[in-house]
């Protein structure tokens, strides 16, 4: 575990992880990196937790129904001001419970939402009452699990306002309070005690620099909480079977609906069918947090990061070891002349410049105005990144010189020359082959791969390609085999690698995307 932890920061100086684990009622806590501040990362160090601020909405309601204060098909209209109305359809009201298991039919976020390094800050319930008055429902509540950072937003709103009380101020009372949760809160950093604060972890993004801390008003529910390790074990015990509010966090717990196929959703909290792990992740701009529970309640996890990318598939890998955990591709150490040689302006035939800049740590990318990603060396003139999936190939000209770049993105290959060469022919792009495979190799692949605890992807013989793969929930695509075992998508900078055990039996699926590489096991 310590392994996974030193792996997870090793690229992102300034970050660092920390994770609590109970198995059968033993604590262990294990830390890696850095707090980005000159306080020393541990247990007491707070970080944002993201839509895991969900599952604490969740829990509110759940008490709330148990102390029959509302009731789960309770329309939420009933909780809210006069003069907010939320949006029906065909006769049909938004509840308690089609908020709780995302079936609202409201969308992800509100369209009336500005754009921001602070997105949530300025964002009011006088402006969120303004987008349920106009907003037209495009499919009746209950009808269909779409994912609503708005919708849990609403529920939470709700909750408070019957109780005549801010969100912070509610959650403070019936959940901090009552399980010791000293070092946590849903205020925003200039509101929290001198002391709370100066416990908070500075966020990076996932290509590295540091990022704002994020506030909160009227989506607080979504998203607002900061939290220490120290303090969400307590909310785990809690979710573990506990006292004093056991009822209360089982209650959340309990299987409602389906979600995507393949996982069930309780009061927010996901459960997986593959393997029938609880769980919930959240991510801000410069944080990640889970949580993930064992069917049996004997063993629960929470893992918080101020950096690098999610860590759901982690906090669910330590409740099931069986689980795939994604790992970096390891890149190349190319020499300062190497890379020296491709740092510069290249721009294609509509005038978009992509700048390759060297710094201390090698090369950085910046499309357009983007932000500018750090590249990692695949091979020599081949790079890619791990915060976008896309490949960066240099070409050079007869004589040697680094030209031009191609970005493979997104199934497209544009050729950006570098300013002051000539523009190379556009045959410099040259496709991945196509390898047709026969049959019985083909029929080799098909079968079942457990991706986590509520997904997996589905191989099967047919189409074009000879082979089709379908993540749970979503379109299945065709995939192109470059070699035996070998394949790639054409509609994304993806590949597919199947794995052989010694006898020649395929045992697993290897996916390679945006730097990641996730190995699945073969469960059919």
């Amino acid at each position: 575990m310590q392994r996974l932890l030193d792996a997870h920061v090793h690229d992102y100086p300034g970050t660092g992880i920390i994770t609590g684990i109970i198995d059968n009622g033993k604590t262990t806590i294990l830390k890696a990196g850095s707090s980005g501040t000159s306080r020393p990362l541990d247990e007491h160090s707070l970080f944002e937790i993201g839509s895991v601020t969900k599952t604490f909405t969740a829990t509110l309601l759940a008490d709330m129904v148990l102390h029959r204060e509302v009731a789960l098909d309770d329309s939420v209209q009933k909780y809210l001001p006069s003069d907010t109305h939320v949006p029906e359809r065909k006769g049909k009201a938004i509840t308690l419970l089609s908020l709780a298991t995302q079936h609202s039919g409201l969308p992800y976020m509100p369209s009336n939402m500005e754009p921001s390094m602070n997105p949530y800050a300025d964002y009011t319930w006088a402006k969120l009452s303004a987008f349920l008055n106009d907003y037209k429902l495009t499919r009746d509540p209950g009808e269909q699990f779409e994912y609503s950072n708005l919708g849990a937003a609403l529920l939470g709103e709700a909750l408070a306002d019957d109780e005549h009380a801010k969100y912070a101020a509610l959650v403070q009372a019936r959940i901090f309070a009552p399980l010791g949760m000293t070092e946590s809160s849903a205020l925003n950093v200039a509101q929290l005690d001198p002391a709370l604060r100066a416990r908070i972890t500075t966020g990076h993004r996932m290509d590295g620099p540091v990022t704002p801390d994020w506030d909160f008003d009227a989506m607080a529910p979504a998203g607002a909480i900061r939290s220490s390790v120290s303090d969400m074990l307590r909310f785990v015990r809690c979710n573990l079977g506990a006292r004093p509010l056991d009822e209360v966090c089982l209650l959340a717990q309990q299987p409602r609906d389906t979600s995507f196929p393949g996982s069930h959703i309780g009061l927010i909290w996901w459960i997986g069918d593959f393997v029938p792990i609880v769980h919930h992740g959240g991510d801000t701009q410069g944080y990640h947090a889970a949580v993930a529970l064992s069917p049996d309640h004997q063993r629960g996890v929470v893992v918080l990061t101020n950096g690098g990318g999610s860590v759901d598939e982690l906090a669910q890998h330590l409740i099931d070891a069986s689980l795939p955990l994604p790992q970096f591709a390891p890149s190349l150490t190319l020499a300062p002349a190497q890379l020296d040689a491709y740092a510069g302006s290249y721009h294609d035939d509509r005038g978009l410049r992509f700048l390759i800049a060297r710094d201390a740590s090698g090369l950085t990318s910046q499309l357009g105005e983007q932000d500018p990603l750090p590249m990692y060396a695949e091979g020599n003139d081949t790079f890619f990144t791990r915060y976008v999936a896309a490949h960066i190939v240099f070409t050079r000209d007869a004589i040697g010189a680094v030209s031009a770049l191609v970005l493979h993105q997104n199934g497209r290959t544009p050729i950006f020359t570098r300013d002051g060469m000539i523009a190379p022919p556009a045959t410099v792009v040259t496709p991945s082959p196509i390898v047709m495979l026969d049959s019985a190799t083909l029929t080799q692949y098909a079968g079942r791969y457990l991706r986590d605890a509520g997904n997996a992807y589905d191989v099967t013989v047919g189409g074009e390609s000879g082979l089709t793969v379908q993540r749970t929930g979503l379109s299945s695509f065709p995939i192109y085999a470059s070699s035996k075992d070998h394949f790639y998508y054409k509609v994304i900078d993806e590949r597919i690698d199947f794995v052989r055990d010694d006898a020649g039996n395929v045992i697993a699926l290897t996916e390679r995307v945006a730097g990641r590489i996730t190995t699945m096991p073969r469960v059919k």
